[in-house]
């Protein structure tokens, strides 16, 4: 049976909350109260019965605290959910000890893209996808709700996934690169040559402006010339500590995305010391730090994008990390563009991150769409996965939207035991749990032949090709259109992206 869930907000932020409770339970009722006493009344009417509270703060959420210790203690509901719009840690870390079981950040910059104007679509950039009209049995307007309330409840739309946001368009004029790509059925390169040169686009009949008259093509326009396609969902993995297999398995879910037909791109966000390149069979990394422009400059050239990345196999692509660590620093700005550039160029994104967060990483992870924390044996990888959490929470990722891993499922130390107690610790609705590969993977592994481990048929490649599936599907990507893709190229060559990189190849 669904739950009743006792919502206090303002009705211009129904449908906010109203996303985010459908994130946790999709079957629930909403009944919304005009104050959060109101809230604390009914559920002490109905003690027993299957409860949840959702409370909106447009403060730090300070307001919030009696209400929420009355409901989790004096009325025992089991799921109080609180969203603030102002981040304050000391008045979140007192939210939880008063009782609430999660904390949503729903103001700030964060917000801004996965908030208040992602549900309702207004605002200066509108270009949001909505889903289709929520069924009116499924809402009940309740003890002092508003016509406008009530409204909310019943005929707004809730969002999907919020795209980067629309720049100013200018000519782009089609660059070489330099890496290269090989077939996906053959082993992995052990290093990455030169790709043949791509054609120049014509330019446009109307333009009589002479080529070098032109602006330099910049990334930025790509995010508005792509600006009303579907963007591509982002996958971030991360860890409280080093050594838990997270490298191993970015990059093993990106090989069986592309072989399953979509175009992969892979993030090395472990700027100073990557090395995600190596297990794909790539001796020499493209430079990421190519990226950093100069100071004055807030663009960043599409061949530059290019030209930083590692062209693996047909539909699978790596960048990072940086040649000099010092210069990891600086890439927090082009590392946000380079994503929202692989969002309208992908179809789906995955990246690596180091246990350190700088800019760079603290940017994608609250931009992500799916948050794995990575988890395996060690002393203290319990407590420093839940700290990653933690700080995940904090920067806006709603934890509907992680899932624990659980890695080397197997191994000596890694037994189910210890995978319930890691899960325990972490306390994510969302779990699953990856075979050890044994002796034999490690040693494909440190030689570069990631392919030749993927294609074996151990427990190992079995749980990552299921949960990969799973994972991509759960995200909406286009599964089964690679041969179309194929098909079609020829017809829709005025369509085809600007950045060569090897998708079609």
């Amino acid at each position: 049976m669904s739950s009743i869930w006792l919502v206090s907000c303002p009705p211009e932020k129904t449908a906010r909350v109203r996303h985010e409770i459908e994130g946790i339970e999709p079957a629930a009722q909403l009944v919304r109260m005009g104050t959060g006493a109101e809230v604390a009344h009914v559920a002490e009417q109905m003690r027993g019965g299957a409860v949840a509270a959702a409370l909106y703060e447009c403060g730090t959420g300070a307001a919030a605290e009696p209400v929420v210790d009355h409901l989790a203690h004096a009325c025992g509901v089991p799921t109080v959910l609180v969203l603030v719009e102002q981040l304050d840690a000391g008045c979140i870390a007192r939210l939880f000890l008063a009782g609430a079981t999660e904390v949503i950040a729903a103001g700030g910059p964060a917000a801004s893209r996965d908030g208040d104007a992602a549900c309702t679509g207004e605002g200066p950039e509108d270009v949001l996808r909505s889903e289709p009209p929520v069924d009116d049995k499924r809402f009940m307007p309740g003890v002092g709700a508003s016509a406008d309330a009530r409204e909310a409840l019943t005929g707004s739309d809730a969002p999907v996934r919020p795209r980067p946001p629309k720049i100013a368009s200018v000519a782009t004029p089609s660059v070489p690169s330099e890496s290269a790509s090989a077939p996906c059925d053959a082993p992995m390169p052990s290093q990455a040559t030169p790709a043949p040169q791509p054609a120049e686009v014509p330019a446009a009949p109307h333009d009589s402006e002479p080529p070098a008259a032109k602006a330099p093509a910049h990334a930025s326009a790509r995010v508005e010339e792509k600006g009303d396609q579907p963007s591509a969902p982002l996958v971030v993995a991360i860890s409280g500590r080093g050594g838990c297999g997270k490298t191993t398995i970015v990059a093993s879910m990106a090989w069986c995305a592309a072989r399953m037909g979509l175009r992969a791109a892979v993030l090395d966000l472990d700027l100073m010391f990557g090395d995600l390149y190596r297990l794909m069979g790539v001796e020499q990394a493209c430079d990421l730090g190519r990226l950093v422009r100069d100071e004055d400059s807030t663009e960043i050239p599409l061949e530059a994008i290019e030209q930083t990345a590692m062209r693996i196999a047909p539909g699978l692509t790596v960048w990072g990390p940086c040649a000099l660590p010092e210069h990891a620093e600086l890439l927090g700005s082009p590392v946000e563009t380079l994503v929202s550039v692989l969002r309208q160029e992908a179809d789906v994104i995955f990246a690596d991150t180091s246990v350190f967060w700088g800019d760079a990483v603290a940017s994608t992870v609250s931009h992500c769409d799916r948050c794995l924390i990575v988890g395996s044996a060690g002393a203290s990888s319990d407590a420093s996965a839940s700290r990653a959490v933690a700080l995940a929470a904090r920067i806006g990722v709603p934890k509907t939207r992680m899932t624990s891993l659980f890695a080397r499922l197997g191994a000596q130390g890694c037994n189910e035991e210890r995978a319930m107690r890691f899960e325990m610790s972490v306390g994510l609705r969302s779990h699953v749990r990856i075979a050890d590969g044994g002796t034999s993977v490690s040693e494909l592994l440190a030689y570069g032949k990631l392919a030749d481990v993927m294609r074996g048929s151990g427990a190992f490649v079995r749980d990552i090709q299921a949960f990969t599936q799973e994972l991509v599907r759960e995200l909406g990507c286009p599964l089964g259109a690679w041969d179309e893709r194929q098909r079609m190229a020829g017809a829709h060559d005025q369509g085809r992206s600007r950045i060569k990189l090897p998708w079609n190849r």
